[in-house]
């Protein structure tokens, strides 16, 4: 099998099967559906239309040429990344490489894994003070006896209007599933296209599959570049992602790539039954509010920005301190840690002043 065939199986009758829409309604209402299911999807259906020879309007032409000049920033961005950074890119770019040349992957964030805490702030650090970035988003869970974190720096879009800001997701673990039923994978294997292949199917924790994930599963299966059939579906299993594999390959259950399929879901029969057994097994834990009860249990935290000064605490590290609340003061700024809900005017006033005196001392 080769990624030609497999890119001839990718036409708009895929997407009208994929997003629902009936046969016999035309292009537009294709673009429409797929705008509700992801803003950046519509991306893929542009340019499917264009693959069959529809004529592109200045709108449809427009969106697509954002989309290039939104992957080129972040290649630059990502090229810009030292190597002591370590990051290594999931998804996105490490997918789109492998598509067709005429399609379009939608173009969101650009999500990066970093093997420690050092790196990951060398590397947020570099994009805050050096490119711009806005600090974003902070997320700070344990697991399996270690602090992981995720960060999130954005720039405005060129056209706020009609695209979502530039996003950056840096994070010290790989997979990071329900943290319920499904544990954190820190790690992903060496393979990128076994490792695209399974982050692909880890979205399905976060929202229905839809047309690009299934995309994204053809273009992989048709690579070349997967391990045997019987590796992947062990990776499957090993990463407890073995129901959500089997419901991706069977939306990307195509002529070119049906015999692969076919034995892919033959193989993860087995560890889908166990996994779905061993999730249902789990006994639920309470899921506490206070942040500090939240990360003794496992839970995640979220961040709220107090400032955007992070040069008290060094390049390469953050802490958590009780400043007036749980506070994480980190290389690129501090944020007054929460467990979810509102946040009282009281402890966000306490931590701004408590984060004042520690400035003056």
């Amino acid at each position: 099998m080769t990624s030609r065939t497999v890119g001839d199986g990718l036409d708009l009758a895929l997407a009208h099967a994929l997003l629902g829409v009936d046969d016999d309604e035309d292009g537009r209402e294709l673009v429409s559906v797929a705008r509700t299911r992801s803003g950046t999807l519509p991306q893929l259906v542009i340019s499917l239309a264009r693959r069959a020879g529809l004529t592109l309007g200045s709108g449809s032409r427009d969106e697509l040429a954002r989309a290039g000049r939104r992957a080129e920033r972040y290649a630059e961005l990502y090229a810009a990344l030292p190597a002591e950074a370590a990051a290594r890119v999931v998804k996105g770019p490490s997918i789109a490489r492998h598509y067709p040349a005429d399609l379009v992957r939608p173009v969101g964030d650009l999500d990066l894994v970093v093997p420690g805490e050092a790196e990951l702030w060398h590397a947020a650090r570099l994009l805050v003070r050096t490119y711009g970035a806005e600090q974003n988003e902070l997320t700070v869970f344990t697991a399996d006896g270690r602090r992981h974190l995720v960060v999130v720096v954005s720039w405005p879009a060129a056209d706020p209007l009609l695209e979502p800001e530039l996003r950056v997701e840096l994070s010290t673990a790989a997979l990071v599933g329900d943290l319920r039923t499904v544990p954190v994978r820190p790690v992903l294997p060496e393979s990128p296209e076994l490792a695209d292949l399974l982050t692909v199917a880890e979205e399905r924790f976060q929202r229905p599959f839809h047309l690009k994930d299934a995309v994204d599963a053809v273009v992989l299966l048709g690579s070349g570049a997967l391990p045997p059939a019987a590796e992947v579906a062990a990776a499957f299993g090993t990463y407890c992602l073995a129901p959500e594999g089997a419901e991706l390959l069977r939306l990307a259950r195509t002529p070119a790539t049906g015999d692969l399929v076919d034995g892919l879901l033959a193989a993860l029969e087995e560890p889908a039954r166990r996994e779905t057994a061993r999730r249902g097994a789990v006994v639920p834990r309470p899921e506490p509010t206070d942040p500090r009860e939240r990360l003794a249990a496992g839970f995640p935290v979220w961040g709220m920005l107090l400032d955007g000064n992070g040069d008290r605490t060094g390049p390469d590290r953050s802490v958590l301190a009780e400043d007036g609340g749980l506070v994480a003061h980190t290389p690129i700024g501090s944020f007054l840690m929460v467990g979810g809900g509102l946040v009282g005017p009281e402890e966000y006033e306490a931590a701004l002043t408590a984060l004042a005196g520690r400035g003056r001392s």
